[in-house]
């Protein structure tokens, strides 16, 4: 039988920040970029090897719920236009290397500190206040000390280990929705439609290549999509593979779940071939280095963001970001998707504010909201607006001497 085993070590203080934030994808960023362009001092830590999170590492686009927001999603848009890596489909789309250079820049010009290749272990509490994260790379393991700490790690890692309250899938049996690693591929016939979905699906059954059925089971999905990519060279992603029934916060299935997606991207690679003469010569370019999590944690907050405040509409006075995009539910146990429509909704900063633990906060899809909720929120425009709002908001506490609590209950009396 395994037994436990405690080991004494000294951990060094690597270094005393107004704001650490953990994880440096969209909500990150976000988080990261606006505290220190207020004049925060902002440590930012990354278990990946260049910053965006699912926008580099997961190649991830499009860029859903963008259009409509000012401030970094703006600004990313037009940057990424500067660079001719804007555009590809539905005009919202981009290329994942040109936005890994540019949020290194970004980060370099906001003069953050950032830690690459490190893992957030767990947090340093005193009673059930949140002091600092311990962190584990090439140096060691390091502790950093911060005022407020912001998780972004999409999985609400930082925010469990401390002891908040969280909920995961949906209420009446906690399946949630499935995993999907995108892929890139090169040699697609620029003639193919730009804004559409894989129409050789249906094209595929006409010629009884193979059944429907057939191709369910090698890839789950019925509405697979090539996002062409902007400018020329044929290349695009692909969303395709879904991973049903493992979670992304165990590490063992979170393994399997990368193992099982490769052997489906195989496959979509030699369904690819059925249909060269529609595709062009397609080939693979490109695997993510992660895979993408639809759902994982959702930490119980100070507000609850409910069914009713999506689809009937929801503008509290504490509203940090305006959500427009429909939910969108990736079935767990079907190769189907489910849309509703969106009413218009703002997400209060109280939903950032977890119960339990002082000095946190959380942005990005990990946030306080219902099943239904997150399946609307969880894109990447409006992680990044949350981040926006969580790192100004951190700065606002910050400089009253009150904790985010405080100034979230003080919004929310308005």
């Amino acid at each position: 039988m395994l037994q436990s085993v405690t080991q004494t070590l000294e951990i060094p203080v690597r270094n005393e920040c107004d704001i650490l934030v953990v994880g440096a994808g969209p909500a990150g960023m976000g988080a990261a970029l606006t505290a220190a362009r207020m004049g925060a001092r902002v440590t930012l830590v990354e278990y990946g090897g260049k910053l965006g999170g699912m926008w580099t590492l997961g190649l991830l686009s499009p860029f859903f719920d963008n259009w409509n927001k000012p401030g970094l999603n703006q600004e990313l848009r037009e940057k990424l236009a500067e660079r001719h890596a804007w555009g590809g489909l539905w005009d919202m789309s981009f290329d994942p290397s040109q936005m890994a250079l540019l949020l290194n820049q970004m980060a370099l010009d906001a003069k953050l500190d950032v830690l690459l290749y490190t893992t957030a272990c767990e947090p340093y509490m005193q009673d059930n206040t949140i002091k600092g994260v311990f962190v584990q790379n090439k140096s060691g393991k390091q502790l950093i000390l911060a005022k407020v700490v912001i998780d972004c790690t999409g999985d609400g890692d930082i925010a469990a280990r401390a002891g908040c309250p969280f909920e995961v899938g949906r209420p009446s049996d906690g399946a949630f929705q499935p995993m999907t690693m995108m892929f890139k591929i090169g040699g697609l016939r620029e003639e193919y439609p730009r804004d559409a979905t894989i129409d050789w699906y249906a094209l595929l059954q006409y010629r009884q290549r193979e059944s429907q059925q057939k191709l369910i089971e090698d890839v789950p999905f019925d509405k697979p999509c090539i996002i062409k990519l902007p400018g020329p060279g044929g290349q695009a992603l692909v969303q395709w593979t879904h991973i049903r029934f493992l979670k992304g916060t165990d590490g063992e299935e979170f393994t399997r779940a990368s193992q099982q997606a490769m052997l489906q991207v195989e496959k979509a690679m030699l369904y690819f071939r059925e249909v060269r003469d529609l595709l062009g010569e397609v080939y693979l370019l490109e695997l993510p280095a992660v895979i993408g999590v639809r759902e994982s944690r959702r930490i119980k907050g100070e507000y609850q963001i409910t069914d009713d405040d999506v689809l009937k509409g929801f503008h509290p006075v504490d509203g940090i970001c305006d959500v427009h995009f429909g939910v969108d539910i990736h079935e767990p146990s079907k190769a189907e998707q489910t849309n509703l429509r969106n009413a218009g909704f703002d997400i209060p900063f109280r939903s950032l504010v977890p119960l339990g633990v002082e000095n946190l906060l959380t942005a990005g899809r990990c946030i306080s909201g219902s099943f239904v909720a997150h399946a609307s929120y969880r894109v990447t425009g409006d992680c990044l607006m949350m981040g926006e709002a969580a790192g100004a908001k951190a700065c606002d506490a910050i400089s009253r001497n009150i904790t985010v609590r405080q100034l979230s209950r003080e919004l929310a009396a308005q």
